[in-house]
């Protein structure tokens, strides 16, 4: 990298904030029709961003329109619904001993945002923070991820083309240029990605105290009980750990099935995998590809560490890995340690609820965890062990998608959280106008303290304070 554009992303924040303190925070309104304006390069370039997917991931059309662009549109649709009485200002009157307190609480946006975006649904996952800035006033610049250059480049071409430098402006390059803006000084940076990348952007930020949101992965667990099975379940199931070939951080990670119906569940599921994709799925076009070299080997691995059920085919040259699920697998293996991230699914039969979660064996921070169940019981107790911020019961994905629902991980699985009110908020800060207007001084709060004046403020302190 150059000097001049070493010095051009050093600068970038600066710029920005120069500009929000010329113009001012931005009404409601205009952050609207920022807001609009990204909506309709969605609508527009379409076809492009579809193409864009299909280059980097493989992606069907479908799953391109929904579990990205669709989802991106929803939540513009929501926030310009409700962003101005979330951004209205509120007020608090108080009566006190010899005055009235008035409080008046307004939300701030932080200023110049980073947002660094992730290669999995690069599209969905580097726009859908940026919607949440604009709705909390910032400017953003915005890293796509290198790993799905064709997106990169594209969100590179469209962004920059409508919005000014002030506002939003896509920089793109590998984690050189990601190292150098996570040095920059920026006022929040949000992060989407791996445990190990996150701790990296964490310990950069830190240096200049600037406030992060990471949103993480883990191991999201996954059971389903006798009370639970049913064939269009394990369909929901199979829908959710094979979407965008498995790499998804919010997929069923593992699935941990009740004895009672294992063998049932495991034949269901290579019934539904062939009715999606086929007896030779790497022609179907309903199923992607892994986005890199490297984690197709990581995941291909993955495969020879239990019995194949069903599939196990590969093909480096198209990096491709047939839907896959595994069993007789030995406990500390990696495929049950790490975060699978791609078409593997481990099954591992249960006798006992309890005995499964006192086992260490689920994740107990992962972003999600998934319960098939009519046992409420089983439910609460499954609720009361995750620490995730979501627990899903009877469904998949779904809940992600939602505006209505923060979303945000916790532990391993990140901190902060966005979606709709939660985005505000997480891109906004609250700052509180404190007016006094006194009747009567109260002179015994000054010193000399006296015993008769410690005597009042005991007995009037809610009061006086």
């Amino acid at each position: 990298m150059s000097d001049n554009e070493n010095r051009f992303l050093q600068t970038l924040p600066e710029r920005q904030r120069e500009e929000l303190l010329r113009q001012g925070s931005p009404s409601s309104e205009m952050r609207k029709k920022q807001l609009l304006k990204l909506k309709n390069i969605i609508v527009e370039r379409e076809k492009e961003l579809t193409d864009a997917l299909f280059s980097d991931l493989g992606k069907p059309a479908f799953e391109s329109f929904s579990s990205e662009l669709a989802v991106l549109l929803n939540e513009i649709d929501y926030v310009c619904k409700h962003l101005n009485r979330w951004n209205r200002s509120t007020s608090a009157r108080y009566l006190k001993l010899g005055y009235v307190e008035v409080f008046r609480k307004k939300r701030h946006p932080h200023g110049s945002v980073l947002i660094i975006g992730s290669w999995n649904y690069p599209v969905q996952l580097t726009l859908m923070p940026v919607i949440g800035a604009i709705a909390g006033g910032n400017s953003c610049i915005i890293k796509p991820s290198e790993y799905a250059p064709a997106t990169a480049e594209l969100l590179k071409e469209i962004i920059n083309q409508a919005f000014p430098l002030e506002q939003l402006h896509v920089v793109t390059g590998d984690s050189k240029i990601a190292s150098q803006l996570t040095s920059a000084p920026f006022d929040l940076i949000f992060f989407t990605g791996s445990g190990q990348t996150g701790k990296l952007v964490a310990d950069q930020a830190a240096k200049q105290l600037t406030p992060v949101i990471l949103e993480l992965g883990g191991k999201n667990p996954c059971i389903l009980d006798e009370t639970g099975f049913s064939s269009a379940t394990v369909r929901d199931i199979v829908w959710g750990k094979f979407l965008n070939a498995g790499q998804t951080c919010i997929a069923p990670d593992t699935l941990f099935v009740h004895r009672s119906v294992y063998e049932k569940t495991l034949d269901e599921i290579s019934t539904v995998l062939s009715d999606f994709y086929g007896e030779q799925p790497q022609t179907s076009g309903d199923y992607g590809r892994i986005c890199t070299d490297a984690h197709f080997q990581k995941v291909v691995d993955f495969i020879g560490q239990g019995t194949v059920r069903h599939g196990g085919a590969y093909d480096s040259a198209d990096r491709f890995i047939a839907p896959t699920v595994l069993t007789d697998i030995e406990p500390g293996s990696p495929v049950l340690e790490e975060e699978i991230f791609g078409p593997v699914l481990p099954v591992i039969p249960y006798t006992d609820l309890n005995s499964l979660l006192s086992s260490g064996s689920l994740q107990r921070d992962a972003l999600t965890g998934y319960i098939f169940s009519t046992d409420k019981r089983r439910i609460e107790q499954f609720n009361g062990y995750m620490r995730s911020s979501t627990i899903s019961v009877n469904q998949v994905i779904h809940h992600a998608a939602s505006p209505h629902i923060a979303f945000g991980g916790v532990g391993q699985s990140g901190y902060g959280a966005y979606h709709g009110k939660a985005g505000f908020l997480a891109f906004s800060y609250e700052k509180t106008s404190v007016r006094t207007y006194h009747y009567l001084r109260f002179s015994g709060k000054f010193p000399p303290y006296s015993e008769r004046n410690m005597k009042a403020l005991k007995k009037l302190r809610k009061r006086i304070l």
